[in-house]
């Protein structure tokens, strides 16, 4: 396929459709970062004047990006990556330009698809846009400023419209935060009493309605915990997370292991000294299951372990049901646990 053209016709809005929606999912992908990062870096190395518009130059795309795209109206799922460039760190001026290149093809990007962002919509009230994913889904998608949600199972989350001016997000269940830096706009996130604010960061809030347990665990840069009830209030720096998990309005600052926070991101399930009845919970939201149990069992059971990505339920059941001492049967989205006597 010639590239090349394809870029070209991006750029000019003259892709269908389906066409657009194939050149994104490759820009998104391995290949296609590589590919566009030795394009732009050859750029940089030619000295002639550019005699026709041309979508790789920068003076061209911001021209490009105050036009009206084509809107796409069919709904768009799939993995959306970065595009991570390299550069000779030889000019300040090669740096601030590729980063105005990155905002103009996000910007370009976020424009074909800002009516598609990914989970269900739920509608829109006066100030509000709510997506929510049910059981069983997750979904990522970029917010109005550039910033990136990836929103797990069972899990709303509401923004406000002029959030470009107004950062401020609700969250009840659990998301990762990839946020766009705007220090004139704090982006806030509350969720259940607690408040995080970031400018420029990434970051993990988990607080499910149907668990006492609230955490916010910190990847890169810096945020502030608050909580609403209380005086509490938290600097976060990487790998720090603020956690209560008995809903009581006690929270702690503790050192955390963050690739294993994330882990449901690449669809990975892992337990820690987790209480059996709060897996019993993450096993329907992951799988869109409804989990009954019968027989005697501790409750206080403690359960850890990891599980490939995307696991099978039953393989996930069989472990399970081997290390605590119980069968079940599965029957479509109804799960029957029996412990032995």
């Amino acid at each position: 396929m010639d590239r090349e053209k394809q870029i070209r016709d991006f750029h000019n809005g003259t892709l269908s459709k389906e066409e657009a929606e194939e050149f994104l999912e490759w820009y998104t992908s391995d290949e296609g970062e590589a590919y566009m990062s030795h394009k732009l870096e050859q750029n940089w190395k030619i000295k002639a004047d550019i005699k026709r518009e041309d979508p790789w130059d920068q003076d061209t795309l911001f021209k490009r990006i105050f036009k009206d795209p084509k809107i796409l109206t069919q709904e768009k799922r799939g993995s959306q990556r970065p595009l991570i460039l390299y550069w000779n760190n030889s000019s300040a001026f090669r740096v601030a330009a590729s980063l105005l290149f990155l905002f103009a093809i996000s910007f370009l990007f976020y424009q074909y698809f800002n009516q598609q962002e990914l989970g269900n919509d739920l509608g829109s009230s006066t100030d509000w846009i709510v997506k929510c994913n049910p059981a069983g889904q997750k979904s990522r998608f970029i917010l109005p400023d550039g910033s990136k949600i990836f929103l797990n199972a069972q899990s709303t989350l509401k923004y406000s419209k002029d959030f470009k001016t107004n950062r401020n997000i609700v969250l009840e269940g659990e998301a990762y935060f990839e946020v766009f830096p705007d220090k004139e706009h704090p982006f806030r996130v509350s969720s259940k009493e607690l408040t995080t604010t970031a400018l420029g960061t990434a970051f993990n809030i988990k607080a499910f309605k149907n668990s006492p347990e609230i955490e916010v665990v910190l990847t890169h840069g810096k945020i502030k915990v608050e909580a609403g009830k209380s005086d509490f209030e938290e600097v976060l720096f990487p790998g720090q997370g603020v956690i209560s998990e008995s809903g009581d309005g006690n929270f702690r600052k503790e050192q955390m292991d963050v690739e294993k926070v994330i882990y449901w991101k690449d669809g990975i399930l892992y337990f820690s000294d987790t209480h059996f009845e709060e897996v019993l919970k993450t096993l329907e939201r992951w799988y869109d299951v409804k989990i009954s149990v019968t027989g005697n069992y501790d409750k206080d059971f403690l359960c850890s372990g990891t599980f490939d990505k995307n696991e099978y339920l039953n393989n996930v059941l069989d472990i399970l049901g081997h290390s605590i001492g119980f069968e079940y049967k599965i029957d479509k989205k109804k799960v029957d646990l029996k412990f032995h006597p």
